[in-house]
């Protein structure tokens, strides 16, 4: 009798073992991901990273801010520019971009004289249009609907810079 309890209490404690080593494989495979594929594409217009099997990705928006969760998160700050008009010395940034409520253009090394803005939604609309009186410029994006814009700085009716601007929730 005390010899079947002995393997009892040996199997039970065998078995305990193997279901914490199995649980513990379990949870450090759980935190890793294996797509299908992926990779990388290159032409004229930039590069694109991707990936194929990504199952769960979640969004979450509050009023402080906006967060992805998932493997491959999607980021681009893209700045178009005239290369004809290299007599012109400009330093202009935008920022945040991704925007949520507004985008703050500031502008260096250039006089102020007849500069002004015009934000175009991607059909070439004409959104708002000002003069660009300070060094930094808070322009509001908060009424507008999510998607990309292009912010185009002008003087005197002439092409400077013009930045790609990503509005978010």
């Amino acid at each position: 009798m005390f010899k079947i309890i002995n393997f009892f209490k040996f199997f039970y404690k065998k078995n305990i073992l193997v279901a914490l080593l199995l649980n513990n494989v379990l949870s450090i495979h759980a935190q890793e991901t294996v797509p299908s594929t992926g990779g990388d594409a290159t032409g004229t217009g930039g590069t694109s990273s991707f990936t194929v099997g990504q199952v769960f990705y979640k969004n979450n928006a509050s009023s402080a801010g906006f967060v992805s969760q998932g493997v491959q998160q999607a980021f681009e700050i893209q700045t178009l520019s005239n290369p004809d008009l290299l007599t012109v010395q400009l330093k202009a940034v935008t920022y945040p971009n991704p925007t949520t409520d507004y985008v703050v253009l500031k502008i260096t090394d250039i006089a102020l004289e007849n500069l002004q803005y015009t934000l175009f939604d991607l059909n070439g609309k004409t959104i708002v249009s000002k003069k660009i009186t300070t060094s930094s410029t808070k322009i509001t994006m908060k009424n507008y609907s999510i998607g990309m814009y292009l912010l185009k700085l002008t003087q005197k009716n002439q092409p400077l810079k013009t930045f790609k601007i990503i509005k978010k929730q």
